[in-house]
């Protein structure tokens, strides 16, 4: 199935496109990621952090406060209570013991947070006093925190601290221990507030003082088997955040130990409670992606239109004046080059036109001519009437075929040259741009594939697998290797069609030229202005590189000449020397040798400065010329060829335009099946010679 050039366009841009944007949402999905879960690791690690100065304030306060009120006389005790436990008190009990005893030397309590909360202050104390081994561990310790909360309570912090009194010489004479309890309001506030990071405060047994959901604190009252702790306890750092996977889920943690590694703060997120976002911004993504694509589809489709109109008009066109047509003009919208090449087709075509017009005329003209020649004669002779007649036939088609000839010898060099590369350019088109085109559906279907099999973490996963072409690289990097490769190779397929249709162009005008010319009966407009040879040269074997090529003809290029600046016109001197690289072209594809594969095929142009002159060698390996066909080759008319290959005129008129510049063409040698070598001589201008004697 052949697809046109405006398809195979759609489907490129849209291949890129969607290229393009799978790569953009996957490379944004991967940041937004890397960033969100940096920014998660920030939030715990700064909560973490500011419980922890926060709780180390308030317990060195309590602490000192402690030690301060436990030597007080229990007179001045009485007065600093009312300051201890003011509306803004985070303490709301104080008992004290002196050393192991059961029950406390002295309690105080916070009146108003008892009688808001509909506390016992007996039963408080019972039901605080119970486990006798808090004293001891205390005493031993020196100080303890533990969870102080009950049930249908508010929570509280317990916190233990032994105190010493001294004499003057610094020797301890009396030992007390005093539980405070500290209710955390203000903290579980706090943590109620951070509803992405579940935040835990334990002790350093494990014992759960507070956490973030206050309802499950009599649920888990212990964590020694928690992996957060168990990390946070090991952990020789005070602060650090890491990943953990727990109960087949990864979360987000952060910790922070204080107050001498008593209290534990973990602070946790859940990577799947913080990836939902991701999820709702991969399907807005996918949402507007699928939406810009198909908005880019439908431009291109509207784009390609006009980039593929007017070569599809100029195609069928050419059609039709191959046909005969040669009234109606081609009119292309735009500004490309395709509107200049419609223009010089149409000039061509008028060119042609007036050429067959004035054919036409000169026949009709000639016709009348012969008739009143006829009828002269035959009033003079009746009896030559026969011989007249043969005569002005043999007048009327003699002039005709040189004009005919000559137009039909001209035109068909580049007119050739012009059908050989339009066939190699509709192959390009219709062979080379397939391949990428395959290439990339191939790699879509491929991708679709796996994204339809397990979405994009296994199409990630399988970009992540080894290249079995690129060693240490991955899929997806060769896939950005094919791409890149394949836009290599439609940029420069592209370039090539430019170079192409200039070729087109260029040769369309050398036709208009030279049918102008013709029309004018031999009055030739040259452009006559410095050139350098050594390019023309280069110019003609481009022109003619699709003929050799076809016929597996190698050109040879020996541009050895110092100086090649020359006054001349170019289309005239192109003519001239492709007419003899044509006639080459068929010396060898006529030699038998080469036939049999004996040699390789070559033509060979050879350049040198000569006597203030340019001397331009054209050799061949072709068939060679005869000894009796030598002394006729500048003959006009004369030609070895059959009349679809030639008129005769070439060698002619290739001399007559050299000549009209004070140069020649001439005939050097030619060995029959080897070699054939002709030479074109042109003067340099003034300033090439002197360079050339200098």
């Amino acid at each position: 199935m052949k697809l046109s050039i405006r398809l195979k366009f759609l489907l490129a841009m849209s291949s890129l496109l969607l290229v393009c944007l799978s790569f953009y949402m996957l490379m944004s999905i991967a940041v937004f990621k890397s960033d969100k879960k940096q920014l998660v690791y920030d939030l715990n690690r700064s909560q973490v952090t500011t419980l922890a100065n926060e709780l180390t304030a308030t317990l060195n306060g309590v602490s000192d406060t402690l030690n301060l009120f436990a030597q007080l006389p229990p007179e001045m005790q009485k007065k600093l209570v009312e300051n201890l436990f003011s509306k803004d008190s985070e303490i709301i009990s104080l008992l004290i013991f002196e050393k192991q005893e059961s029950q406390p030397l002295h309690s105080h309590f916070h009146k108003r947070y008892f009688e808001t909360y509909g506390l016992n202050e007996k039963n408080f104390v019972e039901h605080q006093i119970k486990d006798q081994s808090k004293i001891e561990e205390i005493l031993k310790k020196g100080q303890l925190i533990w969870n102080a909360s009950q049930k249908n309570q508010p929570p509280l912090m317990g916190y233990g601290k032994r105190v010493l009194a001294v004499d003057s010489e610094n020797n301890p004479v009396q030992q007390w221990v005093i539980l405070s309890y500290i209710r955390l309001d203000s903290l579980v506030k706090v943590l109620s507030v951070h509803n992405i990071s579940e935040i835990q405060i334990s002790n350093a047994k494990g014992e759960v003082i507070v956490q973030s959901n206050i309802d499950q604190l009599f649920e888990h009252p212990l964590v020694t088997n928690d992996p957060f702790f168990k990390q946070a306890l090991k952990s020789p750092v005070k602060v650090s955040v890491s990943p953990i996977k727990h109960q087949k889920e990864v979360w987000l943690s952060a910790f922070a130990k204080t107050f001498g590694d008593e209290l534990i703060i973990v602070s946790r997120s859940p990577e799947k409670k913080i990836f939902q976002v991701v999820q709702s911004l991969t399907f807005r993504t996918l949402l507007f992606g699928t939406i810009v694509l198909t908005l880019v589809i439908l431009v291109a489709f509207l784009i390609s239109k006009s980039l593929t109109r007017n070569i599809a008009l100029l195609s069928a066109r050419m059609v039709e004046v191959s046909k005969g047509d040669l009234i109606t003009h081609l009119k292309l919208l735009g500004r490309d080059e395709t509107v200049q090449l419609a223009q010089s087709f149409n000039t061509m075509i008028d060119d042609l036109k007036q050429s067959r017009d004035a054919l036409e005329v000169m026949n009709k003209e000639l016709d009348q001519k012969v008739k009143e020649r006829t009828k002269e004669l035959e009033i003079q002779n009746r009896k030559v009437v026969e011989t007249q007649e043969a005569l002005l036939r043999t007048t009327r088609l003699a002039s005709m075929g040189e004009v005919a000839g000559r137009t039909a010898h001209e035109v068909l060099n580049p007119l050739t040259s012009l059908l050989t590369r339009a066939n190699l350019t509709q192959k390009k088109i219709e062979n080379q741009m397939k391949q990428p085109l395959h290439f990339l559906n191939e790699m879509s279907e491929a991708w679709k594939k796996d994204y339809s099999e397990g979405g994009f973490e296994t199409l990630i996963e399988n970009w992540k697998a080894s290249s079995s072409v690129y060693k240490d690289q991955n899929l997806f990097s060769e896939d950005l290797n094919n791409l890149s490769e394949v836009k290599q190779s439609l940029s420069h397929q592209t370039e090539e069609i430019a170079q192409d249709i200039d070729f087109i162009q260029r040769e369309g005008l050398r036709i208009s030229k030279i049918i102008n010319s013709m029309r004018r009966l031999g009055n030739i407009n040259s452009e006559i202005k410095p050139h350098s040879i050594h390019g023309l040269i280069k110019d003609c074997c481009y022109i003619m590189a699709d003929l050799f090529e076809q016929n597996s003809i190698e050109i040879r290029q020996n541009l050895h000449a110092e100086v090649d600046l020359v006054m001349i016109d170019r289309d005239e001197f192109i003519q001239s020397l492709t007419n003899m690289m044509r006639n080459s072209l068929q010396s060898i594809t006529s030699n038998p040798l080469r036939r049999e594969n004996y040699f390789k095929s070559h033509i060979q142009i050879t350049t040198r400065f000569h006597e203030n002159r340019i001397e331009i060698d054209i050799e061949d390996n072709g068939s060679g010329i005869t000894e009796e066909h030598q002394k006729k080759l500048f003959n006009s008319h004369f030609t070895t060829k059959s009349s679809d290959e030639g008129t005769g005129l070439g060698l002619s008129i290739s001399r007559r335009f050299l000549r009209a510049y004070e140069g020649d063409i001439v005939f050097i040698e030619s060995q029959r099946n080897q070699k054939t070598v002709f030479r074109i001589w042109l003067p340099l201008i003034a300033e090439s010679k002197g360079k050339a004697v200098a």
